[in-house]
């Protein structure tokens, strides 16, 4: 929420707090990620993530059943993005920091799974990383360890697992 008070003060240039306007609570809204979504979605993936990633193509296939993007307001606090339906690969699942605390990965990852029923889903996922619970609330299991699998992904100085698991939900 801090973030957002700080965008409003910063982009309404108040000058005096007499003038500030009471903020009204939302609701967190998912849906299909648009392309007005993308600059905020990127800057999300590179913070979560590692700089270079560009999701522009998901707006190709079929991302009414590949994307789940939630929203407060208009900051885009979350992102959950399949490569295809065909493939029913996860390639990216980031919440906004912050935002951890409010079960939007878990409502996106349900949004994604109930979207492509009666198919498999996989993914990998850092050996050190939370998420593993997540997955395994939905009843995701462990395929293969993968040593190495982010080797070109993180810094060197990375405190984040370069090996990952290979994960399935099996429908």
């Amino acid at each position: 929420m801090s973030d957002i008070r700080q965008h409003y003060i910063l982009s309404s240039d108040r000058l005096c707090d007499e003038d500030q306007t009471v903020e009204t609570p939302a609701p967190i809204a998912y849906t299909t990620l648009q392309k007005s979504h993308l600059p905020q979605v990127h800057d999300l993936l590179e913070r979560v993530f590692w700089t270079g990633i560009d999701v522009s193509d998901s707006l190709e296939y079929q991302p009414e059943r590949a994307t789940v993007v939630a929203t407060y307001k208009k900051l885009v606090v979350g992102i959950a993005i399949m490569s295809s339906p065909q493939e029913t690969y996860i390639t990216y699942l980031a919440v906004k920091a912050g935002w951890d605390k409010t079960q939007i990965a878990k409502n996106m990852l349900y949004h994604l799974i109930s979207r492509n029923p009666h198919k498999d889903i996989t993914l990998h996922v850092s050996t050190n990383n939370s998420a593993m619970l997540l997955y395994n609330q939905f009843g995701f299991k462990a395929e293969e360890f993968v040593v190495g699998f982010y080797e070109n992904y993180l810094d060197p100085h990375s405190r984040a697992s370069k090996n990952a698991f290979k994960l399935r939900l099996r429908q």
